[in-house]
Order: structure tokens, then C-alpha cells, then sequence
């Protein structure tokens, strides 16, 4: 059994996780108890990447605001005279936290939260409003209103490769009482803009226009997928019967009112009259009013739970993409640029990768190339599928993003657990690969016994021998993403490689790590379980021919060089050793990585 049983709920997830590692493989039984209890609803220490440009706040006290921040004051000039703001404070004062509507100053519905206590004080905006909530009786009222933000706007514009044209149109739309009114704040004409929305409704994956709004305003809301909107945020948020709620839903889903009565087995006439009562009390003009308001009160909701809210902005330092794919799937990948670069298509690693090194982009973009970084399967904002479905999925994912960006031939490069992937991709596209590179790719042998990496080798041994632990240690990690919890499990992962550790000192790379970990698991675990179970389930590399030449590249200072044997059948294959290079090779030896990746 373990030893020292813990109470999930007084001790640190980064302790429990480093029981689990020292576990080993020969007590799966205790491992899974282990996670069982840490994955307790009380024991919450998941982040999220919220909009910093999204937020305002404001602290009330006995009907007053203290510290508003500048968003807030413009929003709400007029506090103390606002019945519906004293209400939200007061339910909030009763039962901790409450939320609802409110109507700003210039007329639009704002998704609002008030929240007394702890929960409080951790999404204090300023030292000001962190004080002022240790008055009595002190609520902060937080209102969530992505929509407002032109850069945020724009920045989703671009991720659905809208046009300028398109982009200002679907911008306008989101506000506009109708198509002919945005059209003309858009600067175009009615049957342009008719076409244009068209194309707008492609783009975005949406059955109609009212669909672009919403899959607009959840890309602004969040660094994560949604998923469904549940009637329960309806009801709680604006105060609609739960039979409006189910209605409603159903028609910021895309259905008529016609298809939602059929779903619901209920009349016309009752769908109409559900439907009219959810437009007055949301204060929503058209469905696709409704359909804004309630992406973001969706997002405020699931806010609420999470253990740190971590305001990012300016998003991340690369054109995001999101790229739909039919059934609701979507693609996401981040473009650093330049469109004239010759293509290198980089595989970020199980847990961080998301985003570059600034050294590796540049070190790549001085060799003439446009480095891309494509988000597998149930990674980041990229949609799960099923596991038996992975790596074909991936690698038409990766064909898919080549095609919709105009690329014959792309140098592609895997770490580790992404070499299942591109050897996927590159098995069933031999002729689009110019050059390929895998650093430490991931052996169907396992692990050589040398391996040096301390915990990282104990937890990828356990895995490999108890596939049954995948599932719940992935969870386990998505909902441990609090930063004080990664940068502990980071240091305690790499304290056995000194030269990771010295990365880690740097604070910009350990910021990076730890914002691409929490960008990884923001909506699921899907792509960490999926890829650990395919090496657990014995994974052997498919046959490749015609593509390359193919580079494996061997971190020295993780362990002697391990065997050739799984890989000297690509095409040209050559290996290359980085002395000293450990589990952060892309922040330590980016000049070298980024000579092999570029083939120059």
C-alpha cells in the first residue's frame, strides 16, 4: 500500500504527483486509489487564461464602489443608483456569489458575476480592490464582455482567416440589428455583404449567421473550446423558466424555431412564445444577440470554479488559426511567419510546445523559414476524437492545414510523443515532406535503461506498463494547472538535469512553460491520454519511403545514445547527438535545432 496516506484536500497536488511517480510500476492498484482520491471535486487547482481585455471590476460596499478599474467606471458610471446592480451584490452577500445581467452604459447586456470571500480575493484586479475587500459586507462584481474589445475582435477575425472585408462585416455583425445595418458600418454593400456573410458562415463552421456570433464570441472569450451551451447557464444567468432555457439553446445552437419545436416536441406556438420570453429577459434584441450574451455568460460560468485566473494579453506571438474541419471539429494552429518562408511544420510535446521558443523562431526565420505549429487531437484548441481514430485524424489534420495554406512540400519536426503523429502523416504523404527531424522520438522499445531525466523516465515507465493509469493521471494533471503547482512539478521533473534547471531560473522561459502547459489541458486532457496510450498499447512505427531526408536528433544529456534500430529505416536517416541537451532542448539549443530543422 502507500505509505503516509494523505488527505487530497490539505495536501499539494505537487506532493501527491510525486507519490505517484515513486509508486512505480509494480503497484498500479495504489496508483489508481492514489488518483482517484486527488481527482476529489474538492480538491480543485485548475487555471485559466481569461481576456484580460474582457474584464472589469469593481468592489462594492453598503451600495458604493471602491477601486473600479477604468472598464468598469466607463461601463457603470452610476453604481449607487442602480437597483440592479444592489440586488446581484445583496444574493451575492446571502449565498457567497451570484450571477446575472447587467446593462451598461451604452445600452449593451453584460454578463455579470458577484462574489463575496475567498473566491474574491483571488480575481481582485489591483492591489486597491484587494484591500478594499476586507471591508464588511465588501462584494466584487466582475462583468465578462469579450465582444467589446476590438482587439479581440480582430484577433478572432484573423483566426478564421476572414478577409479584411469579411472581418469588418462580422465585427459590425456582432452588435448590428441586422445584416443590411452591419453592411453599412462595414462600408459595403447589401448584396457584398450577402455574399460575404456567406462566406463568413463557411469559414467559421456555423449554420447561419447567428452561428458566426457565437463561434466568434466564444473565440474571444477564452483560450478553449466551449462545448455545449447548457440550459442550466441560461437559468441561472438570466433568470429564464428552464423550458425557455432548453428553447433557447436549441436556437443559438443554429436551429429554426420550427427544427427546435420538432426536438422538443412541442408546438410552434409554444416554441415561439419560450423563445420571445428568452429575448425580453436577456434584453436580446435577435437570436443572435442571444447567442453573444450567452457565450460569454457560458464563459463567466465556468470561470468561476477555477482555483486561479491567470488575464493574459495581446494573445500569443503568432497568427492564431482555427480551422474548421465538418462535424463540429476544429483545427487550431499558430502561424509565426513569414509567408514567403519555406514551410517547417514543428509538433509540439505532451505537455508544453504550444508556443516557441523566441530564440528557435528566430533562429528558423534567419534560415528563410515560416515555422508552424499545429495543435493535435485533443491539444489545445484542436477538437478530440476517438482513440482508435488518433493518428489518422492527425495526420489528415496536418494535410488539411498544408492544403488550407497553400503548401506543396513542408520540413517537418516531432519531439518525443509527437513522433507518432508525423510518422503518420509522413506514411501516408511521403511526397510532401522535403526534410524531416525527430528530437528523442519516442521508442516502441520504451525508454533506455540510462534514461536520465529523473521523474519524467519514472512517470513514463509507469505509464508504459500500466496503460489503466493514463486516463485518470491525464485529468489528474488538467486539473492540477495552477502556476505556483507547475512550476513546482517543473523544478521537481527536471532537477536531475542541470541544464534545464539553469532554463528554468530564466523567468520568461518558466512563465512560457507554465502558460503553455494551462493553454494544453484549458479544455482537456484528450491528447495526453490519446498519445500515452498509443506507445502504452504498442505502437510500432509504419513504413515510410520516399520522403525526407529524415535527422534524429539525441539530447545527450538525458542518457547514452539509445537504439538506432527503430529508425534507420527512413529514408536518408542520419542521427545527430546534442551534448549537454536535456528535456528543454528547444530553449537551451535553439540555434542548433533550428539548424536542423531548416537544413542549413
Amino acid at each position: 500500500m502507500v505509505a503516509d496516506p494523505v488527505s487530497p484536500a490539505s495536501s499539494e497536488p505537487a506532493e501527491l504527483l510525486r507519490r505517484a511517480w515513486a509508486i512505480g510500476a509494480a503497484a498500479p492498484a495504489e496508483l489508481d486509489e492514489l488518483l482517484q482520491r486527488a481527482s476529489a471535486p474538492d480538491f480543485e487547482g485548475a487555471a485559466a487564461l481569461i481576456p484580460d481585455e474582457a474584464v472589469a471590476a469593481a468592489v462594492l460596499t453598503t451600495g458604493r464602489s471602491a477601486a473600479p478599474d477604468e472598464r468598469f467606471a466607463a461601463a457603470f458610471p452610476d453604481v449607487e443608483g442602480r437597483g440592479d446592480i444592489r440586488r446581484l451584490a445583496d444574493k451575492a452577500r446571502r449565498d457567497g456569489q451570484a450571477m446575472g445581467l447587467l446593462e451598461a452604459a451604452d445600452g449593451a447586456a453584460t454578463a455579470a458575476w458577484a462574489v463575496t470571500g475567498e473566491p474574491a480575493r483571488a480575481w481582485a484586479r489591483s492591489p486597491e480592490q484587494a484591500a478594499a475587500l476586507s471591508r464588511p459586507g465588501a462584494v466584487l462584481l466582475l462583468t465578462f464582455a469579450p465582444t467589446r474589445s476590438d482587439a479581440l475582435a480582430q484577433a478572432a477575425a484573423e483566426a478564421y482567416g476572414l478577409t479584411p472585408l469579411e472581418a469588418r462585416l462580422a465585427e459590425a455583425f456582432l452588435f448590428a440589428p441586422t445584416l443590411e445595418i452591419a453592411a453599412e458600418q462595414a462600408g459595403v454593400g447589401r448584396e457584398t455583404a450577402r455574399d460575404a456573410m456567406q462566406r463568413v458562415v463557411a469559414k467559421t463552421g456555423a449554420r447561419r449567421s447567428a452561428g458566426v456570433v457565437r463561434r466568434l464570441t466564444e473565440l474571444m472569450s477564452a483560450v478553449r473550446d466551449q462545448g455545449p451551451l447548457t440550459p442550466q447557464v441560461l437559468v441561472q444567468a438570466f433568470g429564464l423558466a428552464p423550458s425557455e432555457a432548453e428553447v433557447a439553446v436549441r436556437l443559438v445552437a443554429g436551429a429554426t424555431q420550427r427544427e427546435a419545436a420538432e426536438a422538443l416536441g412541442l408546438s410552434p406556438e409554444t416554441v415561439r412564445g419560450y423563445a420571445k420570453a428568452a429575448l425580453q429577459k436577456s434584453g436580446a434584441g435577435r437570436v443572435k444577440d442571444l447567442a453573444r450574451i450567452a457565450a460569454e455568460a457560458q464563459s463567466l460560468a465556468r470561470f468561476r470554479g477555477v482555483a486561479e485566473p491567470v488575464f493574459v494579453s495581446g494573445g500569443p506571438p503568432a497568427r492564431l488559426r482555427l480551422m474548421p474541419r465538418g462535424g463540429g471539429r476544429n483545427v487550431a494552429f499558430l502561424d509565426y511567419g513569414p509567408r514567403s518562408g519555406r514551410p517547417a511544420v514543428i509538433f509540439h510535446g505532451f505537455l508544453a510546445g504550444r508556443s516557441l521558443p523566441p530564440a528557435l523562431v528566430r533562429g528558423l526565420q534567419q534560415r528563410d523559414c515560416r515555422p508552424i505549429v499545429v495543435q493535435r487531437p485533443g491539444f489545445g484548441l484542436t477538437t478530440p476524437v476517438a482513440r482508435a481514430d488518433y493518428l489518422e485524424t492527425a495526420a489528415h489534420d496536418l494535410a488539411d492545414v498544408i492544403d488550407s495554406l497553400g503548401l506543396s512540400t513542408i520540413a517537418l519536426f516531432a519531439r518525443d510523443g509527437g513522433t507518432a503523429a508525423a510518422l503518420a502523416f509522413a506514411s501516408l504523404n511521403p511526397d510532401r515532406i522535403a526534410r524531416a527531424a525527430l528530437l528523442n522520438p519516442r521508442s516502441p522499445h520504451g525508454l533506455s535503461a540510462g534514461q536520465r531525466s529523473g521523474p519524467v523516465a519514472q512517470l513514463t515507465r509507469l505509464i508504459l506498463a500500466t496503460p489503466q493509469a493514463i486516463g485518470p493521471l491525464g485529468e489528474f494533471i488538467r486539473r492540477r494547472t495552477r502556476s505556483d503547482v507547475l512550476e513546482k512539478l517543473l523544478r521537481e521533473t527536471l532537477k536531475t538535469l542541470p541544464q534545464d534547471l539553469a532554463a528554468l531560473d530564466d523567468p520568461a522561459v518558466k512563465a512560457q512553460l507554465v502558460r503553455d502547459i494551462q493553454a494544453q489541458f484549458a479544455h482537456s486532457a484528450a491528447g495526453y491520454v490519446g498519445e500515452h496510450a498509443l506507445y502504452a498499447e504498442g505502437w510500432t512505427p509504419p513504413a515510410v519511403a520516399g520522403s525526407g531526408p529524415w535527422t534524429i536528433v539525441h539530447a545527450g544529456g538525458l542518457s547514452a545514445p539509445p537504439p538506432r534500430e527503430p529508425w534507420a529505416g527512413l529514408p536518408g536517416a542520419r542521427f545527430v547527438e546534442l551534448p549537454g541537451a536535456g528535456v528543454l532542448a528547444q530553449f537551451t539549443h535553439a540555434e542548433a535545432l533550428a539548424g536542423l530543422i531548416a537544413g542549413r
